[in-house]
């Protein structure tokens, strides 16, 4: 009788030391991770010129905005470095710095700055950009 309880007893310790953990995603880590990745595809699909691709990130008030704003380019090198994410009730806001190289006609145009992206809706899409632009450039 002894044996069998020790038996059942090292056999629960085994099968319960076996699994591992499964941890669960908090839905506001999931809002900003997604808001940071829908950013770096914004960045893509600027680099690329693609029109399209941007069109689908972005919210058909914001994309108007944003649009009239940029200028056309040779060649662009962008990076976006995320500082903060704020969730809200209507959306995410991350504020993020940026260095930009542009190339237009011969001509090389750097420029830095911090700006404010505001995302909408369902799925995510930029609805805003407050402070430093970076599509306003060269």
């Amino acid at each position: 009788m002894k044996k069998a309880v020790l038996m059942i007893m090292v056999l629960f310790v085994i099968t319960s030391c076996g699994t591992k953990e499964v941890k669960v995603q908090p839905r506001e880590s999931t809002r900003a991770s997604t808001s940071v990745e829908q950013l770096q595809k914004i960045r893509e699909y600027y680099v690329k010129k693609d029109a399209e691709g941007l069109r689908s990130m972005i919210t058909a008030e914001g994309f108007k905005t944003i649009a009239a704003g940029m200028k056309s380019f040779d060649s662009v090198e962008l990076q976006f470095t995320p500082r903060w994410v704020e969730l809200r009730d209507d959306g995410v806001v991350v504020s993020s710095s940026w260095d930009g190289t542009w190339r237009q006609a011969g001509q090389t145009v750097t420029e830095k700055g911090s700006a404010m992206f505001l995302f909408k809706g369902t799925p995510l899409k930029l609805d805003a950009i407050l402070r430093d632009s970076p599509f306003i450039y060269p």
